[in-house]
Order: C-alpha cells, then sequence, then structure tokens
C-alpha cells in the first residue's frame, strides 16, 4: 500500500508544532523535572559552583550529546553547567582550569522553562560503579531501571524501534526517563518525552533536506 507523502515543514515551523502542549516536562520526584532553584540549592549548599566564564563554558560542552540538537530545542531551554569537588568542599578558583576538567564532578542541566529535562554527569578520573549506580538511584523516582538493547523485549516481537535522539540504553520502569552511560566518565538521563520529540525534529529535517543534497545525480 502506498503511503502519501508528507508535506515537508521548515525546521522552525516544525519545531513549534512538535513542541506545543510540552510546555513543561515530566512532574517526578527524582531530579529530571526538578526546578533550576531546587537543583541549584542543593548543589551550591554542598560546595558545588556555577561556571560563569565563557571561555569555561565553550570549552566543558564541547562533544557534549546536548550540544548537537542547539537548533532543536525551544526558546524556552537554557543550559547550566555545574562543577563540585568530589570530597565536597567549596573549590579555590585556581581549581577551575578553562582548557581541561578540574578533579571533580561537571554536571551539566538543560533546563525547559525552569525545569531539568536532562542532566550529564561528568567525572574528570572515571566514575567508581558505586558512582554510577548511586546516580541512578538518584533518577529512580521510585521506579527501577532496566536495559534496552535497540529494542524492548516486548516490542522486539512486533519489530517496533525504540525511538531515541540520544541512543538511550537504559529505560526507568515507568518509561518517563531514560539515560545512557558515555564511556567510563559520563552519566546522561533525560526526560523520555524531550528524547522522542527530538529525534522526531531531527529526521523530519534530514528528510527535507535530502531532495535537494541529492539534486542532479
Amino acid at each position: 500500500m502506498t503511503k502519501c507523502p508528507l508535506p515537508i515543514l521548515s525546521l522552525a515551523l516544525f519545531s513549534v508544532i512538535l513542541w506545543a502542549g510540552f510546555l513543561t516536562p515530566t512532574e517526578v520526584k527524582a531530579r529530571i523535572g526538578e526546578s533550576q532553584r531546587s537543583i541549584e540549592g542543593r548543589l551550591l549548599s554542598s560546595g558545588g559552583i556555577v561556571y560563569r566564564d565563557d571561555a569555561v563554558e565553550a570549552n566543558r560542552r564541547k562533544g557534549m550529546p546536548y550540544a548537537r540538537y542547539t537548533d532543536y530545542w525551544p526558546s524556552s531551554v537554557s543550559v547550566r553547567i555545574y562543577f563540585k569537588t568530589a570530597d565536597g568542599r567549596k573549590p579555590t578558583s585556581s581549581e577551575v582550569d578553562s582548557n581541561k576538567m578540574s578533579a571533580g564532578w561537571d554536571l551539566h542541566v538543560v533546563y525547559m522553562n525552569g525545569k531539568s529535562v536532562m542532566e550529564v554527569y561528568k567525572r574528570s578520573q572515571g566514575m567508581t560503579p558505586f558512582e554510577f549506580n548511586q546516580l541512578l538511584a538518584i533518577h529512580s523516582g521510585g521506579s527501577f531501571w532496566k536495559k534496552v538493547e535497540g529494542k524492548d523485549k516486548e516490542e522486539k516481537e512486533e519489530g517496533v524501534e525504540i525511538v531515541s535522539a540520544f541512543g538511550a540504553d537504559m529505560v526507568r520502569d515507568d518509561g518517563l526517563v531514560r539515560a545512557k552511560k558515555m564511556g567510563s566518565d559520563t552519566l546522561m538521563v533525560v526526560d523520555a518525552v524531550v528524547d522522542v520529540r527530538l529525534a522526531g525534529l531531527k529526521e523530519s529535517d534530514l528528510s527535507g533536506k535530502a531532495p535537494l543534497s541529492v539534486s542532479g545525480f
């Protein structure tokens, strides 16, 4: 059966349509969905700081998964990057190096309408299994995590692919939050709806550009 082709929308218009009605992230008791005020209150009282130097921020954003989707985030999105020592003491100015990560943790938080929708934890010397498990526990929201290997076990029989902009390999059992371990030093946690919608925006953009890209062959 032949499917009717969908009209090609501009990226800006398609973004508005896809994000419409999604004005607040998932409300949960874990970190994803928490307010910027609450996150910063807890972090800064534990010795954490906010990076405010443009050169430091630019260096820290390199290679971050959210950076690949800059053109697709709605205007209500902002990103803040924090640093925390492993022992909880407040770092000195000399410890914050603009060229390389200082000993401790960098935390990148993507806020939408003042609520966290994505968090990336990066450990300077690689995180231990205990730290990794503790971070997942912080984001468990009273549920539990399960591994995703391309396709969910139940969906695999139906051949339904799990759509993920960031290649999430873990999902919380309630389906609201996803995660991915990136190497030995980084853990990304993201709102599931945001993950799916960014994937849709990216695919639509690439689909729209394809005819022009191959024109003339």
